[in-house]
């Protein structure tokens, strides 16, 4: 890489989102998923029961990308919807068995994935990156809904 690069924020994520979304990709193919819908798993465990309107007001997707990634997942038997008990206008979204047992799977991609990618930060240095990256989701997260 060029020196000068390392001076541009821009071009350094780019390059690190390009290696990891490529790498993930690849690790994801077996499982019919990519890097666009693996991570509805994970929200899904982590937030039981949310509507596809708590997908797209959490997620930065818009609606009809959120109704494709459902229906893939559905279709690929990760996912099942239902009627909301209380209100038939909404549908509810649960992780199905392959789904609840494809986390832990999904766990382990992302984590060696990111590992691999920053193999030399020193431990402190790749705990303060988790820190850093999660602290500025969040707040993304939240200026966002504030919007």
């Amino acid at each position: 890489m060029h020196p000068e690069l390392h001076h541009d924020q821009f071009q350094s994520i780019g390059i690190i989102s390009r290696v990891m979304r490529t790498e993930l990709n690849r690790a994801l193919k077996p499982y019919g998923l990519n890097d666009s819908n693996y991570f509805f798993i994970f929200y899904i465990a982590d937030h039981p029961k949310p509507s596809q309107g708590d997908l797209t007001r959490t997620m930065f997707l818009d609606h009809s990308t959120i109704a494709r990634s459902v229906a893939k997942l559905v279709e690929l038997g990760y996912l099942k919807k239902k009627l909301d008990e209380n209100d038939h206008r909404t549908t509810r979204l649960f992780l199905t068995n392959d789904g609840a047992q494809l986390r832990d799977k999904l766990h382990e991609i992302t984590t060696t994935i990111f590992d691999n990618t920053f193999t030399e930060l020193s431990v402190d240095e790749n705990d303060l990156l988790k820190k850093l990256l999660s602290k500025t989701a969040t707040h993304l997260e939240n200026t966002r809904s504030e919007k």
